[in-house]
């Protein structure tokens, strides 16, 4: 039983990474044409671009107000920069020892949560309003679904209310699972079945009796199965249920196919470095570190000359973990080089103080005691309160030892 809250954390952080976007005319193979702003918002939301993708939807909204298409997606525009800029975006931290299930409730305004769920409100109150008219609607239906699952993804990932999430992610599956019913080659609903079927069949089986209690059934083949579905067939979700399986790829240990997967939406998607770093997470699950290193040295190289999209890239937080890499490969000058260099970026960004610390390390076994000595005590000073102020303390009162003159 104390196990339990894991399992719903595991399930709710799955759905997070559902995004779907699609729509009644594609997904029921009518043909018909779809308007640009979709296309052109959901680019400039792949890529980051969430200031202009949500210029694109509130224009379009001015005079298609009750659009469910362009509603949903401008709530997930919404929610995903403040997790950007939050740092909780990234996929590597939701994994079973991932840094998200360290931390507390992260800090938002009550404002940006006001207005997150005042477009969801609208949202579920216009489909809403279509079921009471047509139970089968299956466009109506479709956003329904959606909106449970945008607001899972807010309780997950920003108020860290789990028990929130897992029921607005039940209702999700409830309103998906209905439109397959009616319309089974309504592919792009096959996304949040398909994973809400991969986690109840990884569940050891003293847990899937509780699983099976919410209502979840499913195994890992069919839910892998349904994703690969979307991904290959699927119109507006087709790129979400790509990135989806990049995530179970590479938790089944699946790494060549993970990467084809993600190397492929990098060519869609140039100015996401986010792919990029899952590319690096990769290769060092797989014990690959010199691919890492290539993959994050490209992406300081595209920082320095300010390509498109990498300019603004959280720099401390990339440099420190390129850092890492070369650090394990020996090569303490280039690990060095990056720490010091995320250490001088402005900010009160942690990965600053935790570059510094590494740097301060390697000055100290290179027998560089009064550079080392002096970080740490601006460490010390700077973020007290912190874990890194902590060990800068502690470094202070007994410094790493030196390594023996060669």
């Amino acid at each position: 039983m104390r196990q339990l809250p894991k399992f719903i954390c595991f399930l709710v952080g799955s759905v997070l990474l559902i995004t779907s976007t699609s729509t009644t005319h594609a997904a029921n193979g009518s043909g018909d044409a779809i308007s640009d702003p979709y296309r052109t918002a959901q680019d400039y939301r792949y890529n980051l671009e969430y200031d202009l993708a949500q210029k694109t939807l509130e224009d379009w909204l001015a005079q298609h107000p009750s659009d469910l298409h362009a509603l949903h997606e401008l709530a997930t525009v919404m929610l995903h920069r403040e997790m950007f800029q939050r740092g909780v975006l990234a996929s590597h931290i939701y994994g079973d020892l991932g840094s998200m299930f360290r931390t507390g409730r992260i800090p938002y305004s009550p404002e940006f949560q006001k207005k997150l769920f005042d477009v969801l409100a609208k949202t579920q109150s216009l489909a809403e309003a279509r079921l009471k008219i047509n139970p089968n609607d299956q466009e109506a239906l479709y956003w329904a679904g959606a909106t449970h699952a945008t607001r899972a993804v807010f309780y997950f990932t920003m108020a860290k209310s789990y028990l929130a999430a897992l029921h607005e992610t039940t209702e999700a599956r409830k309103e998906h699972a209905q439109l397959l019913k009616i319309n089974p080659n309504f592919t792009d609903a096959w996304l949040v079945v398909g994973v809400n079927d991969y986690v109840a069949g990884s569940l050891p089986w003293y847990y899937k009796m509780f699983a099976s209690l919410a209502g979840y059934h499913g195994k890992r083949a069919q839910g892998i199965a349904e994703v690969q579905r979307v991904a290959a067939q699927g119109n507006w979700a087709q790129d979400d249920a790509r990135l989806i399986l990049a995530v179970l790829y590479r938790r089944e240990k699946m790494y060549p196919q993970a990467m084809q997967v993600l190397q492929g939406l990098a060519r869609s998607y140039p100015r996401n470095f986010l792919l990029e770093r899952q590319m690096a997470g990769i290769y060092q699950e797989a014990g690959d570190l010199r691919s890492a290193a290539r993959i994050y040295d490209d992406i300081v190289a595209k920082r320095e000359t300010r390509q498109p999209g990498y300019a603004h890239m959280p720099a401390a937080n990339i440099l420190f973990e390129s850092g890492q890499i070369h650090a394990r490969l020996g090569e303490t000058d280039i690990a060095l080089a990056r720490y010091k260099e995320a250490a001088s970026l402005p900010g009160k960004d942690i990965y600053i103080y935790r570059s510094a610390l590494a740097a301060a390390d390697i000055e100290m076994h290179r027998n560089h005691r009064t550079a080392a000595l002096e970080t740490y005590r601006h460490v010390a000073q700077a973020v007290p309160n912190t874990d890194e102020g902590k060990v800068a303390r502690e470094a202070l009162t007994d410094p790493p030892a030196a390594d023996p003159p060669k």
